[in-house]
């Protein structure tokens, strides 16, 4: 397409200059892609000659024009797709460019090894329980899951400046074909910063890689995306709130979470459409949402999560035209663990013993969560709200051995699938059996008959279940106790020690994640599901913990209220 020249001139140093005004209606997105809004500027050394300046005048014009170009494409609805054989072709031009960049000057491999940790951190936030469970990770399982890959497109597209690399190549891609790119892309990132480290170490090795890539030939037709429904005029962000929560039909626990990111969105872009959103304004939304109070972990997993979600369904549905929140991101400083996630030993100690000075427990519900809730989360390793919404039908006697069926039946169960784990013989002993049995078949650590405060039939403002109650209560109690770590869940803690004690006395993994309800870390290990009295065998290997119960009778006895 023909463009106007724009003059090089000479300054008074003598170096070469030029100036390009940047359109209108292109600057806001210019802008975002590459901090310039109102003009480009070109700058060349002065001892360059007049035909090599002029030659990368020429380049420089160019790229500017294919920059315009290819985000009023984007903004007129004209995208194109990828196959996989180009998407994988143009990450491979990606790496390319960006490993030949450093290739001669590679710094230190100090900055490449905390590159590529910070990333494995962020890998592992979005990664599920099957991946971080295990001893070791598999980077390459990592890379591949579809819930890593949709959580961390945001980061990817952000740190590797993806949108100014497309724009540079002239394209503006469909959804699905940046997804798809920048899937690859996370894999060539990955590959750059372990091979630029090793060029950093003085290994100068022919890089084979590059001959693995297929050479990219272009995009496939492009494609104009539809036109959203006309009622999209009337979707503000709350609104898409709603019919996301209505058609999806998702958790309560997330509908509680995220509905304080749409009544946020809303306040911001009171009076807008969501339709009418740019990605500039989402970006900002996003980086105006950390503050003193929520931290940037916190806007990230939640906010932009919440964010991209919803308006990614409106986008698949019809409903919007494009998704404002693709590539919006915020920088999330590596966090520093001061101790493990399980508890330290005098923890432990402190919060058994204070739930054995709960001994009449008919009274009042709570007291039975304070007095039994903790040990059986040490015993069992199962999640707080799993065992706090327990009722006395389900412990149960199978094979000869007392058990806890936790099934979805009696609330929510992560894995959304039931699983019967045995119950530790000392729990037997302190008289667990006991309590249930005077409790008849309902709930055991609520009151059924009470009504919920404040219940409501708006689906977008769902009240915590009972189960849930309890296990924020019981959290709060541990933390009155003593246990002040803010590091530490005081609740899920309970999972990691488990976890840990039966690695040390050699409770097979597969055996230890079935009782934990972890998922299998692969599809083989999630077949021979293992029978209750398998598993309590394996049980008896679990070491009783040690509280002197006849000192604790003669003892005054802690209490917390």
């Amino acid at each position: 397409m023909p463009f106007l020249m724009v003059a090089l001139n000479r300054s008074k140093s003598g170096a070469y200059v030029a100036r390009k005004g940047i359109p209108k209606d292109v600057q806001a997105e210019y802008a975002r892609l590459y901090g310039q809004c109102w003009e480009a500027k070109l700058t060349l050394p002065a001892d360059l000659k007049p035909q090599e300046a002029k030659a990368k005048h020429a380049e420089w014009l160019a790229n500017i024009e294919t920059r315009i170009n290819t985000i009023r494409a984007g903004q007129n609805g004209v995208r194109q797709s990828l196959t996989q054989k180009q998407a994988n072709a143009l990450a491979g031009e990606w790496y390319r460019e960006f490993t030949a960049r450093h290739e001669d000057n590679p710094g230190s491999p100090e900055r490449w090894n905390e590159n590529f940790w910070v990333l494995l951190d962020q890998l592992l936030e979005y990664a599920p329980e099957s991946i971080t469970t295990q001893d070791r990770k598999d980077l390459d399982l990592l890379v591949r899951d579809p819930e890593v890959r949709a959580g961390i497109r945001p980061a990817i597209a952000k740190e590797m400046r993806a949108d100014q690399f497309l724009a540079s190549k002239g394209l503006s891609l469909t959804q699905d074909a940046y997804n798809l790119f920048l899937d690859c892309l996370l894999a060539e990132y990955l590959a750059a910063v372990l091979l630029l480290e090793r060029r950093a170490r003085g290994d100068f090795f022919t890089d084979e890689r590059l001959e693995q890539f297929p050479a990219f030939n272009g995009t496939s037709k492009p494609h104009t995306a539809p036109k959203a429904h006309k009622s999209a005029a009337a979707l503000t962000p709350w609104k898409l709130f709603e019919a996301w929560v209505d058609a999806k039909k998702p958790a309560l626990a997330t509908v509680s979470r995220w509905r304080s990111v749409f009544l946020d969105l809303e306040r911001h872009f009171r009076g807008r459409e969501a339709n009418s959103m740019t990605a500039d304004e989402a970006q900002a939304w996003a980086d105006g949402s950390v503050t003193a109070e929520r931290s940037a972990a916190t806007v990230k997993v939640s906010f932009c999560n919440a964010a991209h979600t919803v308006f990614a369904w409106a986008v698949k549905s019809r409903k919007l035209d494009s998704n404002p929140f693709d590539g919006v991101a915020v920088t999330v400083p590596r966090k520093v663990h001061t101790r493990p996630k399980s508890f330290w030993p005098h923890e432990i100690d402190l919060i058994l013993k204070s739930c054995l000075a709960y001994e009449n427990t008919t009274e009042r519900p709570f007291d039975a969560t304070r007095r039994w809730v903790p040990w059986l989360l040490a015993y069992t390793g199962a999640r707080a709200g799993e065992i706090t919404q327990l009722r006395g039908k389900d412990v149960i006697q199978q094979d000869g051995v007392w058990a806890i069926h936790i099934t979805p039946e009696a609330g929510t169960v992560k894995t959304r699938e039931a699983r019967t784990v045995p119950i530790h013989e000392h729990l037997v002993e302190q008289g667990f059996i006991r309590f249930v049995h005077s409790n008849g078949n309902g709930p055991l650590f609520y009151d059924a008959m009470k009504p919920v405060k404040n219940a409501t039939s708006d689906p977008t403002n769902p009240r915590s279940p009972p189960p849930v109650i309890v296990r924020g209560q019981l959290a709060e109690w541990v933390r009155k106790l003593g246990v002040v770590d803010k590091e530490l869940k005081p609740n899920h803690a309970w999972r990691h020690t488990f976890k840990q004690i039966a690695d040390r006395v050699h409770i097979p993994e597969k055996m230890s994640d079935f009782i934990t309800g972890h998922s299998p870390a692969s599809i083989g290990r999630s077949y021979g599901t293992p029978a209750v009295s398998d598993m309590a065998e394996a049980l008896k290997k679990f070491p009783r913990y040690e509280i002197n119960l006849h000192q604790l009778k003669t003892a005054v006895p802690v209490r917390v209220e």
